[in-house]
């Protein structure tokens, strides 16, 4: 079994379950619906690594939706999420060259050790029109609290995502850089420490909810959230 077919059982795996909206997902969902809003009408959005679409769901009624991933089972969700449903791997991308004017994922470039990181970067960036946007999310090596968690996660087995290399501000930018992309912005989602992740909830969803409104009041977010994102521009 090759790399890629290691890499669609591990998903299919993880998509087979039942999904809980994470503390990190109220935020994810909050901040995609701001860049939804500011794209024109009838743009084509492509999630490289879509998952089950739920971020699709917010561009569908007003976009051309595409959903890209390797694992079968999130598609079979993801295809009521988006117009286009594709199974593949992001090296490969079965989509013409300059279609899109978003191109976006979220926990996806970290499993991909260096040069593939940027390899991925560069097929995100091919399919993207000039003008158009790449983002790309991914977990901080900057977050203690995260840190911490994943390194118990390791110690006791219970780390489910394979593997992972780490992040901080600076790497993305610099792989951005690399793979010919214009950095245009940098930000932080989930500030404060878990109260949900996708199989156990802590706090019931309408308080965390609330809560998460408190983070657009904290700055320079993206040196201790979660997880960090760079913002691209196709030149």
């Amino acid at each position: 079994m090759n790399e890629i077919d290691r890499g669609a059982e591990l998903w299919d795996r993880i998509w087979s379950k039942n999904q809980i909206t994470s503390d990190y997902s109220i935020r994810y969902l909050d901040f995609m619906r701001g860049i939804e809003q500011s794209l024109p009408a009838r743009s084509t959005v492509c999630e490289a690594g879509c998952g089950t679409g739920q971020t699709l769901q917010i561009f569908s009624p007003r976009h051309r939706t595409i959903g890209l991933d390797i694992s079968a089972n999130a598609l079979c969700i993801a295809k009521n999420n988006c117009d286009t449903p594709l199974q593949g791997d992001i090296f490969q991308i079965p989509i013409r060259s300059e279609t899109c004017d978003l191109v976006y994922n979220s926990g996806v470039i970290e499993h991909f050790p260096y040069p593939a990181n940027v390899r991925a970067l560069s097929e995100m960036a091919r399919i993207t029109r000039r003008g158009g946007q790449i983002i790309v999310i991914v977990p901080n090596t900057l977050c203690l609290w995260y840190k911490l968690g994943k390194e118990v996660a390791y110690r006791f087995n219970r780390f489910e995502f394979g593997y992972e290399e780490d992040y901080s501000p600076g790497r993305l930018k610099r792989t951005f850089e690399e793979a010919g992309i214009n950095v245009t912005g940098c930000f932080g989602l989930q500030a404060t420490p878990v109260l949900a992740t996708n199989e156990r909830e802590f706090i019931p969803f309408p308080i965390r909810r609330k809560l998460a409104r408190i983070e657009r009041f904290l700055p320079f977010k993206e040196y201790y959230s979660y997880a960090v994102g760079i913002v691209g521009c196709k030149e």
